[in-house]
């Protein structure tokens, strides 16, 4: 409940500052908001096929894009106090909402790259996780999911269970401390998560960065990067 409340308190004068940028229609609700950014993270508004500078504070709706560029991350904030995402470098992902009685049931789509995840126990919503090769139900979990450019997909889980179909209908239930690899055939491969998947996920959760100044005709700016990345 603390965890819920702090989120809130982060959310809500975003939402007011983001509101009129967006021209919002009465009713709309953000599903999730751009919480921070790190070089080059960009949107896709749904049914535009033009990309967009993405801002700190962003709020996405149902059927928007987000893409992060080499060196690059996204931390996204669901409204709801549900979860938030950190969307590391060279990755494409979708945020879908649809309202389920006074809550909302989520649907993020990652066409590639690497997302950690912290997701909060859900009880009447839905959660869910979709790849090219599978599709995880969320209930209060954390972890890593990773899109290989084929579109294979792996699951690194950290704490909590959660329930994967692959493409072709098998169901694998993943426990804590366990990876899963499903490829393109939807063939799922289960084992206890190694020292290079415990790193993958530590990399991924990873926020620790580095800021330079840089001098320009308008002044100087800072620039924000990783100081882990190789």
């Amino acid at each position: 409940m603390k965890a819920k409340t702090f989120l809130a308190v982060l959310i809500i004068p975003l939402l007011f500052g983001f509101a009129s940028e967006r021209n919002s229609l009465p009713g709309d609700t953000p599903i999730a908001l751009v919480k921070k950014i790190i070089l080059d993270v960009t949107y896709k508004k749904a049914g535009q096929s033009d990309w967009e500078v993405a801002k700190t504070g962003l709020p996405l709706m149902d059927k928007e894009q987000v893409k992060t560029g080499p060196k690059s991350l996204a931390l996204i904030l669901f409204t709801d106090g549900s979860g938030l995402l950190r969307v590391r470098e060279n990755s494409i992902l979708n945020i879908y909402g649809t309202p389920n009685n006074k809550k909302m049931d989520k649907n993020t789509v990652i066409n590639k790259g690497s997302v950690q995840f912290e997701v909060n126990k859900q009880e009447d919503e839905e959660f869910k996780f979709t790849t090219p090769t599978a599709v995880a139900s969320i209930r209060g979990t954390e972890g890593l999911f990773d899109v290989a450019d084929n579109g294979e997909s792996k699951m690194v889980l950290l704490t909590g269970t959660v329930e994967l179909i692959s493409k072709s209908g098998k169901k694998v239930t993943l426990t804590a401390g366990n990876t899963v690899i499903f490829d393109l055939a939807g063939d799922a491969k289960v084992y206890p998560s190694t020292d290079d998947d415990k790193k993958l996920l530590s990399q991924a959760k990873s926020l620790n960065t580095k800021k330079v100044k840089i001098s320009t005709n308008s002044g100087e700016v800072d620039i924000e990067y990783f100081s882990d990345q190789k």
